[in-house]
């Protein structure tokens, strides 16, 4: 999980960014945020109980949430009962929201300025932090600061990273495996699937792009024909962290255009220092994979089929991402994952291929070392 250390370093962070807004206090809603900034992963989904942090600019802070487990980086924590008997409550906001106001009065507090999520916080519980504050607050919307802190890995961040990647490799290893002519696109999934849990020693989430002959899309029940071009664009979810990878594989032998077309993206890798440096800008690295694909006769048309890459970490897609029309500058500490692919018809359907790759202050790191081969290992 994050470390306490790490923890403790991003709310110092953010109590800077509140000092810099004249934020008296800030009230987080989202699992992912609270876990960020206290090291507790609470439920996304199922049963996904609702959990509230407060972070006052002098530094108190605690967190109302359905359990105190885990021992979240705050000075207390208040619970209320999200079940009897095992049934889930149905109004679990409710009881939130009340136990925030009562807090919040109990302590006292008096933040006229209020950060929060505009995104995700409730209009009921926005009315109950009024209440338990005894005044209607200035409520301001940090979304974009958080956003911001996030671009940037901390150490404990890549860790978790690293081993997500670990895990999504040990699943290309068991699809690999399995592909041959009439095995089922859920097979090969499947076989993915137990690969992802078992290296990972818990459950994890892995899925992505599974169907055979196609662009992308979930797995089908369908066999895998020989001759198609199975793109695998593969995710996991480790411990809050993404990594998301991929990799092209023929089914039985390539033709002379599949080859080519793997080559000639396999190839955009190589140069892929030149882009991911500190301070340049993620649309010249789309710009230039763009011209590079077209390079090759047979992609002229086609040239870069989707957006060239995005960072990532505690969401699949975060900011900037490696986009023609939409970007930023890069950052020593973006973890950032860089995908040239293009797609015609003739090739039964075409190539992707994805690595992630760290930004320092050298230069790029290639985090998942993980062999580029058209042809599947067995």
């Amino acid at each position: 999980m994050l470390t306490r250390d790490g923890c403790g370093a991003r709310q110092q962070r953010l109590l800077q960014r509140m000092s810099e807004s004249c934020i008296d206090a800030i009230a987080l809603v989202h699992p992912l945020e609270i876990y960020y900034f206290t090291g507790v992963l609470l439920p996304e989904q199922f049963p996904a109980q609702p959990a509230l942090l407060w972070i006052e600019a002098g530094g108190d802070s605690w967190l109302a949430a359905h359990s105190d487990a885990g021992e979240p980086l705050v000075n207390a924590c208040y619970t209320y009962p999200c079940s009897i008997g095992g049934t889930m409550n149905s109004y679990m906001r409710t009881q939130l929201s009340e136990l925030v106001s009562e807090r919040l009065q109990a302590r006292g507090a008096r933040a006229a300025r209020v950060g929060y999520q505009r995104e995700f916080m409730p209009r009921m519980l926005a009315e109950y932090v009024d209440r338990g504050l005894g005044r209607e607050a200035e409520w301001v919307a940090m979304d974009e600061s958080l956003h911001q802190m996030q671009q940037v890995k901390d150490g404990d961040e890549i860790e978790l990273i690293r081993r997500a990647i670990q895990i999504d490799l040990a699943a290309y290893d068991a699809a690999q495996r399995v592909i041959a002519p009439g095995v089922n696109e859920l097979q090969v999934l499947g076989a993915a699937q137990q690969a992802a849990h078992l290296a990972a020693g818990e459950k994890v989430f892995h899925d992505g792009d599974y169907q055979c002959g196609q662009l992308g899309g979930f797995a089908r029940d369908r066999a895998i024909e020989a001759g198609e071009l199975y793109i695998i664009d593969a995710w996991v979810i480790y411990r809050g962290y993404w990594s998301d990878l991929c990799r092209t594989f023929v089914v039985g032998e390539p033709t002379d255009l599949q080859q080519s077309i793997f080559d000639h993206l396999r190839a955009f890798h190589d140069r892929i220092g030149e882009y991911l440096q500190p301070g340049k800008d993620s649309r010249d690295c789309a710009l230039a994979m763009d011209a590079y694909i077209r390079e090759l006769p047979a992609l002229a048309d086609a040239g870069l089929g989707h957006h060239g890459g995005h960072t990532i970490g505690l969401r699949a897609h975060q900011m900037p991402d490696v986009n023609p029309e939409r970007g930023g500058l890069f950052e020593a500490g973006n973890v950032v994952s860089i995908e040239p692919g293009s797609y015609i018809p003739a090739a039964r359907a075409g190539v992707r291929l994805e690595n992630m790759y760290l930004i320092t202050e050298t230069g790029p790191e290639n985090l998942s070392q993980y062999p580029m081969e058209i042809h599947p290992v067995r």
